[in-house]
């Protein structure tokens, strides 16, 4: 299971939640909405889309902007174009920055505009800490990849075909979670409605392939004689994976999104505090419980718990979201970072599980 994409949609829901009323509070602002108009007008030869427009504004805002250059004159810089910005998004990034110095000088509250904080751009990335963020949670699970395939090309050599099942479905995991935190960077840097889609696309996918590895763990799918029944399994997962990407592309609801995400993820914490707990159990050396707990020979087993509760721990930056410190540092951007530890010792968890675990059949 991937803690850090399933926390990323348990953050989706509390946002819902939480922050639905006021999200898009700027939009609506009819000084920034004049303002975007006045840009798209004088920068981006957009007076065409504006049929009220009266010769007389048009000449005055186009007199203003070359009196006070208000905004960026195209072409834009190579950073903003490489990032992939445009003429009419940067308008509206501009005019989120005016709107709040505006306020902030007139000691009004920071709002949201198109459910985001105004950040403040860095080399053109419009997200710079949630970028960074999501860059550091690629590492740990792409060095996690890196383990769990080794050893599977150890067991293959082998010969021994259930250890490397059991691997294969932990480097699904991790390879797809690597795909994901990549999506997740891109669409930091330049939020577009592409970028948004492929972020969401894969981060349904590493939930339900996250189901998958845990799945073939909990139920012993990697067994020889569980062959058929760990290929049907997989089918399923893949059938559920097209389902779900086709009602996206039919009718687009975050709602729904968040809904079905949220329930492939808490199965997961469930039959990874299941799978957590039976191995405890049987790995107990002590008459004593607390004995038990304090034995590094034992308590790694409980490693899940751990894991997924510092999780939910860190689900408390997006409950008490906050504008962003110096423009720049949201909430998000902390849970984010809040996600990469846990992420450090997920794999050597999984390969451990296997080598201390289900090679003795201490626990299988």
């Amino acid at each position: 299971m991937n803690q850090a994409i399933l926390s990323k949609i348990l953050a989706v829901f509390l946002a819902l939640n939480i922050h639905q009323a006021s999200a898009s509070i700027g939009d609506n602002l009819p000084e920034f909405e004049n303002c975007v108009k006045m840009c798209d007008i004088v920068t981006c030869d957009g007076a065409s889309r504006y049929s009220n427009l009266a010769e007389s504004d048009y000449e005055r805002m186009v007199q203003e902007q070359a009196r006070k250059h208000v905004f960026q004159e195209m072409p834009l810089p190579f950073d903003l174009w490489l990032i992939g910005w445009k003429c009419y998004p940067n308008c509206d990034y501009q005019c989120t920055r005016i709107i709040t110095e505006q306020r902030n000088l007139n000691n009004e509250d920071v709002v949201q505009f198109h459910g985001k904080w105004p950040f403040v751009r860095v080399l053109g990335i419009q997200e710079l800490f949630s970028t960074l963020f999501s860059i550091g949670n690629f590492f740990p699970h792409y060095w996690g990849f890196q383990i769990v395939y080794r050893h599977y090309k150890k067991e293959l050599a082998l010969g021994n075909t259930e250890f490397c099942n059991l691997y294969f479905a932990y480097m699904v995991i991790g390879f797809v979670t690597c795909c994901a935190w990549t999506f997740s960077t891109i669409f930091h840097l330049r939020d577009t409605w592409t970028r948004e889609q492929l972020d969401y696309f894969f981060a349904g996918m590493t939930v339900i392939s996250g189901l998958y590895g845990v799945g073939t763990r909990v139920f012993k799918l990697y067994l020889t004689q569980n062959n058929l029944k760990r290929r049907f399994y997989a089918l399923i997962i893949v059938l559920m994976y097209i389902g779900h990407i086709t009602r996206l592309l039919t009718d687009w609801s975050y709602t729904y999104n968040m809904r079905a995400n949220v329930l492939i993820g808490v199965i997961q914490y469930f039959l990874w505090f299941y799978q957590a707990g039976s191995s405890f159990n049987k790995s107990r050396k002590h008459s004593n419980l607390i004995d038990d707990l304090k034995d590094p020979d034992v308590n790694w087993t409980l490693t899940p718990l751990v894991l997924v509760m510092s999780v939910l721990c860190g689900m408390s930056f997006e409950m008490f979201d906050f504008p962003p410190m110096f423009d720049l540092l949201d909430a998000h951007a902390l849970w984010h970072f809040a996600t990469i530890w846990p992420a450090l010792f997920w794999y050597s968890y999984m390969v451990r599980d296997v080598e201390d675990g289900l090679k003795d059949k201490k626990y299988d």
